[in-house]
């Protein structure tokens, strides 16, 4: 007779201490982004007794202690997908890996050659209470979390009460979890936040959350992050929450953006600047029958559902769906739309992300931005001053070649055109020795800067240059031109 989930529950709940204890000297423990904060704390406290443990995250927004150890002896850290503004300064210092990774291929090794690449040992996640069946969701950063938990042996599942309820394939069955463990964030009033503000020594870190918190419709948003708000610049949650001040380029950026957006057409926008602007700004403003089909959110994006701009209507799959792998990236007022909203799924990301999946739109759009693009159209949205490391691929990858592929689809890269206070064009004769190419020339598309679209698409090298130095900054074209041609004019 089959087993009651209760019972199953029961029998595997455990203190986070406890649960951690799975984890041996040599594992591999997944963290993932927005980490189950009971079971990291309790595995980080094991510092003297653990030795070689490599710890994969996924940019990470705090620091347990794994971060800032002098060596690699207890923790060593593994970046993948994406690194993130907190935790770049391990690349910088050199005690730090990435791992060169896909959303869509990122299960494949463990699948199908599993005697040539190593699944981690062990899978911390958080989800929900159990539903009347036993089964759980991973809320709404979803992203990897189930992914890790069908393969990795060990599973350690944190179970909070207050995550926000998602619709979609998102479930597990308690019985799946090896360990369990109950943990949900206490509510955070203002009198809580002043309270631990006031520890923060930096004046003016103390005035910037002050000032975030006035901004905020529910100080309750916060309650997730209460342990490190002392660690963690105001500005950057700012910026995750989609709260975040357009840079002075992005309006113009907007309305050459919204010159390539049609009605009908299928979205995907990526995370970062200048793109989380573009719905504030109005790139979508007049635009019906949207799709969304995007790996992450931002902000503004449930809005456009609640406006009318998108209702998925002439979407080839998931007709009138919003599919995503995560809401990460939307603004409180988003979170409160998308809350048990069925219009708005999630989907394991190699799925989502799957060219399988993506090819079968006819009008694809992805936008995303870039660090800087050379003359023959490499797009770097990685690396600064050659070879520095900033943060990984994301799915931009996945979602620029979509873009390409898509029969009437577009890929869309934002640029703004210099860096430095004006002093650098972004758009270069050639990248840096050992800048990383995070999509290659011949899937280059459209180049939006404040000055202006490049159309890449059929066009030589030539022609390339001479629509790139029309939309770079009108202080470095001349150098751009002179240097182009003594690339590629006799």
């Amino acid at each position: 007779m089959p087993r009651d989930w209760q019972e199953i529950y029961n029998e595997r709940l455990t203190t986070p201490q406890e649960a951690v204890k799975v984890v041996k000297d040599g594992d591999t423990v997944v963290v993932p982004i927005f980490p189950p904060v009971a079971l990291v704390l309790a595995f980080a406290a094991r510092r003297n007794e653990l030795h070689d443990v490599t710890v994969r995250l996924l940019a990470p927004a705090a620091d347990p202690g794994w971060l800032r150890m002098p060596d690699e002896s207890v923790f060593k850290v593994e970046f993948e997908l994406f690194v993130g503004d907190y935790a770049r300064f391990v690349l910088d210092e050199k005690r730090g890996a990435f791992l060169p990774n896909l959303f869509s291929l990122g299960m494949k090794g463990y699948d199908a050659r599993p005697d040539e690449v190593h699944i981690p040992d062990v899978m911390m996640c958080t989800v929900s209470k159990p539903n009347r069946a036993g089964y759980v969701h991973f809320g709404i950063h979803h992203w990897m979390q189930r992914s890790y938990a069908r393969r990795c042996p060990h599973v350690i599942a944190q179970v909070d009460e207050s995550l926000t309820p998602v619709h979609g394939d998102v479930y597990m069955h308690i019985s799946e979890f090896d360990a369990i463990v109950e943990f949900t964030p206490p509510p955070l009033d203002r009198a809580q936040f002043d309270e631990i503000v006031a520890t923060i020594p930096d004046e003016g870190r103390r005035a910037g959350w002050k000032q975030l918190a006035d901004e905020l419709p529910n100080i309750g948003v916060l309650a997730s992050i209460r342990q490190v708000i002392p660690a963690v610049a105001p500005g950057d949650v700012r910026n995750v929450l989609g709260m975040g001040t357009p840079p002075p380029e992005a309006e113009a950026i907007a309305g050459y953006l919204s010159t390539l957006i049609h009605d009908g057409d299928t979205i995907q926008i990526g995370v970062g600047e200048p793109s989380r602007g573009m719905v504030r700004l109005g790139a979508f403003k007049g635009r019906q029958h949207l799709g969304i089909h995007t790996e992450l959110g931002w902000p503004g994006l449930a809005k456009m559902w609640r406006d009318g701009i998108v209702d998925g209507s002439e979407k080839e799959i998931h007709r009138g769906k919003s599919v995503a792998a995560a809401w990460t990236g939307v603004d409180p007022e988003d979170l409160e739309i998308i809350a048990d909203n069925p219009h708005f799924e999630l989907y394991d990301p190699e799925y989502v992300l799957s060219p399988r999946t993506l090819t079968r739109f006819d009008r694809f759009v992805s936008i995303n931005n870039a660090i800087s693009v050379d003359m023959v159209g490499q797009i770097n949205s990685e690396s600064v001053f050659g070879g520095r490391m900033i943060n990984g691929s994301g799915g931009q990858p996945e979602m620029h070649l979509a873009g390409a592929q898509s029969p009437r689809g577009r890929a869309i890269t934002l640029l703004p055109s210099t860096a430095m206070g004006g002093g650098v064009s972004r758009i270069v004769p050639q990248l840096e020795e050992g800048s990383l190419v995070t999509v290659p020339r011949f899937f280059a598309d459209y180049v939006v800067t404040e000055y202006g679209i490049a159309r890449l698409w059929g066009k030589n090298h030539r022609q390339r240059a001479e629509e790139l130095i029309a939309v770079a900054h009108p202080e470095h074209r001349e150098a751009l031109r002179a240097q182009a041609r003594a690339l590629w004019w006799p």
